[in-house]
């Protein structure tokens, strides 16, 4: 499974919040920021990015909007981006 991610340039909809904050940790702030417990939740390696939407009623391409910045600002840093 870790090659099928590292072959991801951004996180994606079918990923876990495992998965996601594993390979992009800057990404913990945009769980922050959308008022999420997915940071630490025992859940984070079964929920998918679309669940978190579900469960939380937020707009999915929102999430994932804000993920991808996220990764890319921190790309464009040369590392985790940090508030």
């Amino acid at each position: 499974m870790k090659d099928e991610i590292v072959a991801h340039s951004l996180p994606t909809s079918d990923m876990t919040v495992a998965e996601v904050l594993e390979y992009w940790p800057e990404t913990v702030s945009v769980f922050q920021d959308f008022k999420t417990a997915c940071v630490g939740c025992v859940m984070a390696p079964f929920d998918t990015m679309s669940d978190v939407a579900r469960i939380y009623q937020l707009e999915l391409s929102e999430i994932i909007e804000a993920l991808h910045r996220a990764v890319k600002m921190a790309d464009q840093d040369g590392g985790p981006a940090t508030d």
